[in-house]
């Protein structure tokens, strides 16, 4: 499930304010996953698994899985589950598609807000390390999910989890976090997400994970530093109130861009600015 290596773009939809506040900072935001915009994705997912056993004759036949493999690997799932409620899981998600009119109504301030395209191959070597994870393109297709599902569930049935080699349970971890974040409701297909994932235990508590009040409920979150060249290309919404050409949104990006106090530390090495584009979208 993971995404290939790719020089293809990955597009990031957001208000103008947050789009200076994460260029400034030369940092993402990752949320939590467990108060996405679909807030049942996780908990259906894993649903999705347990409920295997629900089908155990005939996916013993299909999957080639003896009895004694069936009932170790949803053994495994549930083990799996139980796992990961000791752990934070946050998500920073990017769409495939750079200029969709329902990515600006509903992520960049109703068309008023700014899409920026990052090249994935270098998101992935410059965010990720042991504790990042990318879980790649979202699934939408039930009959997809469903196979996905089988798959892991025929994985989970080939290992003890309380007497198994480190690596086959790392890898089943991987699958299993990539499958629980990625499946998603068909309703929200016109999106095209691609999601960067984060997986960190509870205990000790880790330092980077912070806090914030939304609306009254109190939400996690893990900022993660990137390279500002890795940014590709910036688009306008379609109800953006300046152009590409406007000098002060062009001088704004030469100063965010080009940060003299990073360059001098060595942390931005060459002076950089992103390709402008404008949206083809007709809205108002």
């Amino acid at each position: 499930m993971d995404t290939e290596e790719s020089n293809e773009l990955v597009y990031h939809y957001t208000s103008l304010d947050a789009f200076i506040s994460i260029v400034n900072s030369r940092t993402f935001r990752f949320g939590d996953a467990r108060t996405m915009n679909d807030y049942t994705e996780i908990e259906h997912n894993i649903n999705l698994l347990l409920n295997l056993e629900k089908q155990k004759p005939e996916l013993m036949e299909k999957l080639n899985i003896s009895n004694e493999g069936f009932n170790k690997g949803i053994e495994n799932i549930q083990f799996f589950k139980k796992y990961i409620e000791n752990h934070y899981i946050h998500i920073m998600s990017f769409s495939n598609n750079p200029d969709t009119l329902s990515q600006w109504r509903g992520y960049a301030d109703s068309g008023k807000g700014i899409c920026f395209g990052m090249n994935l191959s270098a998101l992935r070597h410059c965010c990720l390390n042991s504790i990042y994870r990318i879980a790649g393109n979202c699934i939408y297709i039930q009959e997809q999910l469903n196979k996905e599902a089988q798959n892991l569930l025929k994985l989970a049935s080939t290992f003890d989890s309380n007497d198994c080699e480190f690596e086959a349970r790392s890898n089943f971890l991987d699958d299993f976090i990539a499958f629980i974040t990625t499946g998603k409701n068909e309703a929200f297909i016109d999106e095209g997400e691609v999601r960067l994932v984060s997986f960190i235990e509870k205990l000790p508590p880790p330092q980077d994970v912070k806090f914030i009040n939304s609306n009254g409920f109190i939400k996690s979150y893990l900022e993660v530093s990137f390279p500002i060249n890795i940014i590709d290309t910036i688009i306008l919404g379609p109800c953006c109130k300046f152009t590409t050409e406007d000098p002060v949104f062009n001088d704004m990006l030469d100063n965010l861009f080009f940060n003299k106090k990073l360059y001098e530390l060595g942390v931005d090495t060459n002076p950089y600015k992103p390709k402008i584009l404008s949206s083809k979208a007709t809205f108002r």
